[in-house]
């Protein structure tokens, strides 16, 4: 279940590829120099050493090219973080708050001086990848007798809630750990699943 939700890419010439990975690193390293307004497609093309319209066929715009980093950014967290097989037990939902924190941290750490103009993607990507991960989660609870629309619902609250405890973490300043803090808001996080089950 867990690989029908962390899809690998289907094959890919590899010189599409190397030039995707050329644009994407010289969007990082701009990223290091300048704020992302100040980014333009030519000084991505220019240090890529591709023209603009090699950029446009890979991405409409930067603001496409910043999304797929952060979703495949995040999408590479999760690998990280998640066993190949999906556990039933809340240990799953530890470790995908745990990937939030990560994942935030990295973000923050990497991208300091743009991070607040682009945070509403970063959320944005993270609640979608969540809303996926708790849904099949909640798909291999006992719970064959709720509505798929319940469950729905259930994944959109829990993921909602998993990514605005680990925002609420941030903004604490890391007084806890964030296993610590995981402990103490996951109980509540759950909630959802023991009434669904009821």
């Amino acid at each position: 279940m867990l690989d029908t939700v962390l899809q690998t890419p289907e094959r890919i010439d590899p010189r599409v590829k190397r030039t995707r990975k050329l644009i994407v690193d010289a969007f990082v390293s701009l990223q290091a120099e300048k704020s992302f307004d100040d980014i333009t497609i030519q000084d991505i093309a220019a240090r890529a050493t591709v023209n603009r319209a090699t950029f446009y066929a890979h991405f409409p715009d930067k603001y496409a090219l910043l999304d797929d980093l952060i979703r495949e950014g995040f999408g590479l967290t999760l690998q990280a973080r998640l066993s190949a097989r999906m556990d039933t037990t809340p240990e799953h939902l530890r470790q995908l708050f745990l990937a939030v924190t990560d994942h935030m941290s990295s973000i923050e750490t990497r991208c300091r001086r743009s991070f607040k103009m682009f945070e509403s993607l970063v959320e944005a990507q993270i609640k979608r990848q969540l809303g996926e991960q708790v849904r099949a989660w909640l798909d291999i609870q006992p719970l064959a007798h709720v509505q798929p629309s319940r469950l729905a619902i259930a994944a959109t609250l829990m993921s909602w809630s998993l990514y605005g405890a680990a925002v609420e973490w941030r903004r604490q300043g890391g007084e806890q750990s964030a296993e610590d803090f995981a402990a103490e808001v996951l109980p509540l996080i759950t909630a959802p699943v023991s009434v669904l089950g009821n």
